[in-house]
């Protein structure tokens, strides 16, 4: 039943995605809180992460932990998508048959004020039930300014924990090796140490310049490339890297 309903939402969601994908030592707070949700512990639970730090790829894993490791029912909402399909709200009426409901890009909410009052509705109801509830957004609920000052204010009640930044070596190598394995690819080692030290910090960037790079590596044997090659992919890598830096200075900006 729940993934009919699920399927009907029209949410895709990936099957690869794991709890174990988030093995570094910085996410050990994180995956902790998430064991308590599932043990009953936390009635809810708030994330934070900047843009392609992996809060919808945890959402997915939360969302397969709690359907292999649990018996209970779970549901994750991509808000961004489903604002924009259904400007009313209707999509929360009878959420609460679910024991975990997973908001994914929260803070689009903001661009509605009839999601915004669905939403406070559906955690009321939800709290009424005693159903949990896991957040996903880019900012602390104090900073997503909705027009509807009750749900703000109910929101921020709930115990908050940010993504790491992946500024420690260590996790950023696990991050790395993380996503290499998930594509079946074997890297010299020069260039897993090169994308290391030289490239971006978060999981969407790291693949983005990974799918920048895979045209030149498919042409030879990814653990045998060339030094030509090699000196090509560091370029790509420098580059595309800086791109995204760009890229985010601005719409951090905006």
């Amino acid at each position: 039943m729940t993934d009919l309903v699920q399927d009907s939402l029209n949410v895709e969601i990936r099957q690869d995605a794991r709890i174990e994908d988030f093995a570094s030592e910085g996410f050990r707070p994180i995956i902790e809180a998430i064991e308590r949700l599932a043990d009953g512990q936390l009635r809810e639970l708030f994330i934070t992460g900047g843009h392609g730090f992996g809060k919808t790829h945890l959402a997915q894993a939360v969302y397969d932990y709690f359907k292999r490791q649990t018996d209970k029912s779970a549901i994750s909402l991509q808000l961004e998508e489903l604002i924009e399909q259904d400007p009313q709200a209707d999509t929360l009426v009878g959420l609460e048959m679910f024991d975990l409901i997973i908001f994914d890009d929260l803070q689009t909410v903001k661009k509605s004020y009839e999601w915004q009052e669905g939403l406070f509705h559906l955690i009321n109801r939800l709290y009424k039930h005693r159903k949990q509830i896991l957040y996903l957004a880019d900012c602390p609920a104090r900073e997503i300014h909705l027009n509807l000052n009750d749900l703000q204010t109910r929101l921020s009640l709930a115990p908050m924990l940010a993504l790491p930044d992946h500024s420690d070596e260590q996790d950023r190598r696990i991050l790395i090796d993380t996503i290499i394995k998930k594509k079946s690819w074997r890297l010299p080692d020069e260039i897993t140490a090169y994308l290391l030290a030289e490239g971006p910090r978060n999981a969407g960037g790291i693949n983005t310049v990974l799918d920048h790079i895979r045209p030149l590596l498919s042409l030879q044997t990814r653990s045998q490339l060339s030094k030509k090659a090699i000196t090509e992919v560091k370029n790509i890598i420098l580059r595309e890297s800086f791109l995204l830096e760009i890229s985010a200075s601005e719409n951090t900006e905006l």
